[in-house]
């Protein structure tokens, strides 16, 4: 596994040695990290398949809208 080194602002670094007990930070940090890098890895696709769409922005707002309907539907809220 490649190691990562992050620094720390000293009055953070204290908030951390207080709580490093209580907290697991290595994990913590290592969640956080590949939570970001799958949101951001859905977001580049989510860029590529709108780039090949020939919906205009209207159209792809309006098919959104019925969806979402159709889901609140779906589950009783509306």
């Amino acid at each position: 596994m490649a190691e990562l080194r992050l620094e720390v602002p000293a009055e953070l670094r204290e908030e951390i040695r207080k709580l490093s007990r209580e907290i697991d930070f290595e994990a913590l940090l290592f969640k956080s990290l590949k939570h970001c890098m799958e949101v951001e890895l859905k977001r580049e696709l989510l860029r590529k398949i709108a780039s090949k769409s020939k919906l205009t922005e209207e159209e792809a707002l309006k098919l959104g809208d019925e969806l979402k309907e159709g889901i609140a539907r779906r589950h009783g809220v509306l």
